[in-house]
This record gives structure tokens, C-alpha cells and sequence, in this order.
């Protein structure tokens, strides 16, 4: 059993996911509802193909989105409405991520928090499998988490990793 904190002490495993093919207002919906950065995308098997995050949302709104509402084009109710219809059905597939970082369950959480600052534009990481199976999802709060000590020695605890308590110990006498 290791002697550190792995992504599997920390991860979310109870997911919220989009469907490759779900249209762009579930995801908005989605946002709004749950409040989270991103989700992954998977197709069936919850097999990982790809996430869907905030930060694409914003992307994809200022290249397809903001200028057409900006400009004159949208003169009035019927093209107004046509464009947000065009926008909504649109599927997850055609703007997510198809290529996000991935961590597995083994990451130890310091190498996971390295993850974080080189990749600073990532708040939300996939946990896979060797399959590309999704396992769950770790983000920057989850590291964040190791600050507070009681939470941090609860994930120690928890995961059996008493070697890691014991080496703090001899540190604090």
C-alpha cells in the first residue's frame, strides 16, 4: 500500500457527465444548475471521450457566438431566436476538449498539485483507468483541502496511510 495521498484518497466519484451527443443547453443548464467548472463527456461504458469546461464554454461563445448577437445581424425577434435555436442544438462533441489531461487513480497528490500549476488554465482533471474508463474527476479545491489539517489527516487516515502520520509525528516532537 503506498505511503502517500494518491488522487484516489481525493477524488469526486459521483460524477456529473454529458453525452457526446447532448446538445449545447443541457450543458448550459448543466452550469447553471451544478455550479462546476466542467464535465466530462463519455460515451457509453462511461468511457471518457472527451470535457466539456467552463473556459470552452467562454471560448467557443466569443468565437461563434458573441459576434453574431453583436453585430446587426440579429435585427430582429425571428433571427434572434433562430440563432440561439442554431446555438442550443448544437451537440457537446462539436466544442469539447477531445483531448484533455487525464490523471490515474495512483497520481500521488503532490505530483497531481505540479498538474495544476503547469496547466494553469485546468481546474477540473478526469480520473481514468488504463482503458480511458472515467473513474472520477480531482480539481484544484481537492488539493486545496490538504491545507486544512484535520481534513488532511482524515484523507491520510482514511486511506491507511499511517506511515505518512507516524514521519509527521516524529516531525512535531
Amino acid at each position: 500500500m503506498p505511503d502517500t495521498a494518491t488522487v484516489s484518497d481525493i477524488m469526486t466519484t459521483e460524477v456529473i457527465t454529458l453525452g457526446l451527443n447532448d446538445k449545447l443547453e443541457k450543458a448550459v443548464e448543466f452550469f447553471g444548475q451544478y455550479n462546476l467548472d466542467g464535465f466530462p463527456v463519455i460515451r457509453e461504458g462511461r468511457k471518457l471521450v472527451g470535457l466539456l469546461t467552463s473556459y470552452d464554454m467562454v471560448f467557443q461563445s466569443s468565437r461563434l457566438h458573441l459576434p453574431v448577437v453583436m453585430s446587426s445581424e440579429l435585427s430582429d425577434k425571428q433571427s434572434i431566436n433562430a440563432h440561439f435555436g442554431k446555438i442550443g442544438s448544437m451537440e457537446i462533441g462539436e466544442i469539447m476538449n477531445s483531448d484533455p489531461l487525464v490523471v490515474g487513480p495512483e497520481v500521488k497528490v503532490e505530483d497531481l498539485a505540479r498538474e495544476f500549476v503547469e496547466h494553469h488554465r485546468v481546474n477540473i482533471i478526469p480520473v481514468v483507468d488504463g482503458e480511458r474508463n472515467l473513474l472520477g474527476v480531482v480539481n484544484r479545491y481537492d488539493v486545496i483541502k490538504f491545507f486544512n489539517e484535520s481534513h488532511f489527516e482524515k484523507v491520510i487516515k482514511d486511506a491507511s496511510h499511517e506511515g505518512v502520520l507516524r514521519r509527521l509525528t516524529r516531525l512535531d516532537e
